[in-house]
């Protein structure tokens, strides 16, 4: 039980030191997972590999002690040969001190940071404490006899232990350890020397060189071929290739048709069956409306259409916002549409019926036309009031219409909290009288991100009219590159954290005059008209990063994913919340960012966009 018990707490530990540490470190080489992690979580690079060193290093003394105690349990002579015996003993014991020098050796080649695989986590030698200042492949050392001597003598001191206990079982479980560890060199060291050194790897070993020479020079012809200039060819019949591709393509598709097949049936029925749904719990009002075709809501341009300097958005062409910035829409409904209509954004797959939203809106709704009894429910910072009319005009609706009919125009305002603070495409849904009965949906339109240089012009001024031209920013003097990097990363973490913090103020004013009707009708008298300000409350980089000294937890999810889509670095939540209360300052945040990036640069796949 014992032995046992030895054995399985051995063969944990191989396989977390291997494969659980080998994945993670393969995950650090491609993403740089591990340090993101740190980094997201207010640490450094510093600390994630402090940390990696940590584990690494329990990990080995544990995989090395617990081997060491299965070959004490299993140790056993009984009655054997002292000749057996003293034999056993001296090549285990040599195999042990070839181990030890082996090891030694790599680790004064290597030392602390070459050893715990320092180059994964940093490629500057400013990066680490403990990076060498020059950080290139030296074969120096052992390193000029083999070139990966753990892979080749660095397993001797188990197979040694395997002797001196006279074992099978420690045995193979040398050889598992050593199967292991070629796994790990082979999907993990391998990739990854290959991805950063390059050419710089020798394809031999000095002894292998050495022995390719020898053999060469006695032979009077090359022996030993790389395996780059070998000619093995297929010798067999091009057709019989052919039709052995063609066959097992022909059974993929056999085998995929089936199963497409299936799906397809499966999203009709669900588009039939949400459809005979909707239609069964539309409001009955809904269907007495008359004059459906009098709603209607339009896009207004953003930032980027102002960006495109074109004089009007091109037909069919795709509607772009900027994350955080303001979305317009124009509006028009019959002047006896219900006061209680509203406007839905929502991602475009998170409804299947085009009659009725079965998904929430998370707080991302505007009402179109408030009446006194919604107004009244109106506190400061609301954004879902921000939307009053513009005008009215008196229209034809419909190809049998005989009658003129009153239609309002609108426009409503998603900002601040209305906005979704998300990538990704979406759509507007005008409702019916506070009912999730879709009236008209807009065409998609798509949010996303632009680059560093452009977003201080393009979304600080992106409450301005369409029509009004974006002034071109004044070049800053010249300064140390460091510095210039850190006021350009800190203005526009400034305008990102203005949209994430920014508050709606909406107020009412009394229209005795009526509204602009460009002269067509009478204004609708005594009607309310709601005025909308966003007001952006940070002035200044030196501004604390909050908003009155709190920065709460949404606000800090929101400007939290901000900052990874425009900077490509991660910041938790909490880690905000905490810098906000120490009374960090937007400067302080961005630099912080900037240290990360720099962090992040050598293997970053996520960089600031083009």
């Amino acid at each position: 039980l014992v032995f046992a018990y030895a054995v399985a707490q051995c063969i944990v530990w191989i396989l977390f030191r291997t494969l659980v540490l080998g994945a993670l470190l393969r995950k650090q080489s491609t993403s740089q997972l591990i340090t993101r992690w740190y980094i997201k979580h207010g640490g450094d690079g510093e600390e994630a590999f402090s940390s990696w060193r940590a584990v690494y290093n329990t990990a080995t003394i544990m995989t090395y002690g617990s081997f060491g105690l299965v070959a004490l349990v299993a140790y056993h002579w009984g009655n054997a040969d002292i000749g057996n015996l003293v034999l056993f003993h001296t090549l285990g014991l040599l195999l042990i001190a070839f181990h030890v020098w082996s090891s030694r050796s790599v680790y004064e080649t290597l030392g602390d940071f070459g050893w715990f695989y320092g180059d994964f986590f940093a490629r500057d030698s400013s990066m680490l404490s403990l990076a060498p200042p020059d950080i290139k492949l030296y074969y120096t050392g052992i390193y000029r006899y083999l070139n990966n001597p753990d892979k080749v003598i660095g397993q001797a001191a188990f197979y040694g232990l395997a002797l001196i206990s006279r074992s099978w079982a420690v045995f193979a479980l040398a050889l598992f350890l050593q199967a292991c560890n070629f796994l790990f060199s082979s999907y993990v060291e391998t990739p990854h020397m290959e991805k950063i050194y390059g050419t710089q790897i020798h394809r031999d070993s000095g002894i292998v060189r050495t022995v390719k020479k020898a053999v060469n020079k006695g032979v009077g012809q090359a022996v030993f071929v790389d395996e780059d200039c070998s000619n093995d060819t297929d010798t067999r019949d091009p057709a019989d290739k052919l039709s052995e591709s063609s066959g097992v393509a022909g059974l993929l598709a056999s085998t995929a048709k089936p199963v497409k097949d299936m799906l397809l049936e499966t999203k009709d029925l669900l588009s039939t069956t949400t459809a005979r749904l909707a239609e069964k719990t539309l409001p009955a009002e809904l269907t007495n409306l008359d004059h459906m075709s009098a709603y209607s809501l339009k896009l207004m341009p953003g930032a980027a259409w102002r960006a495109s300097g074109k004089g009007a958005a091109n037909k069919g062409a795709k509607t772009v916002y900027y994350l955080g910035e303001s979305i317009r829409v124009a509006w028009q409904a019959p002047a006896s549409h219900s006061r209680r209509d509203w406007i839905g954004m929502y991602p475009v797959t998170a409804n299947f019926s085009d009659q009725i939203t079965t998904s929430g809106s998370k707080g991302c709704y505007v009402y179109t036309h408030p009446d006194d009894n919604l107004l009244a429910e109106m506190v400061v910072g609301d954004s879902v009031f921000a939307s009053s009319v513009t005008g009215v005009t008196r229209a034809r609706v419909g190809k049998n219409s005989s009658g003129m009919i009153e239609i309002l125009r609108g426009e409503a305002l998603f900002s601040s909290s209305a906005l979704p603070f998300k990538v990704g495409t979406y759509e507007l849904r005008l409702h019916h009288g506070g009912t999730h009965a879709v009236l008209v949906q807009s065409k998609p339109f798509e949010i996303t991100t632009c680059n560093l240089e452009s977003i201080v012009q393009l979304l600080r001024d992106d409450n301005a009219p369409a029509a009004e031209s974006v002034p071109e920013p004044v070049a800053a003097p010249p300064t140390d590159a460091e510095a210039n990097a850190l006021e350009q990363l800190a203005q526009a973490l400034l305008t990102i954290a203005n949209k994430a913090f920014a508050v709606t103020d909406s107020h009412t004013v009394a229209s005795s005059d009526g509204l602009d009707t460009d002269g067509q009708i009478p204004g609708l008298r005594g009607d309310v008209v709601v005025q909308t300000d966003v007001v952006e409350p940070l002035e200044s980089v030196q501004d604390p990063f909050s908003v009155g000294e709190v920065l709460e937890e949404k606000q800090a999810r929101r400007i939290g994913y901000a900052i990874k889509e425009y900077f490509g670095v991660e910041f938790a939540s909490d880690v905000l919340v905490h810098a906000a209360k120490h009374g960090a300052t937007v400067q302080d945040v961005a630099k912080r960012i900037l240290e990360a990036k720099q962090a992040l640069s050598a293997y970053s796949s996520t960089s600031i966009k083009p």
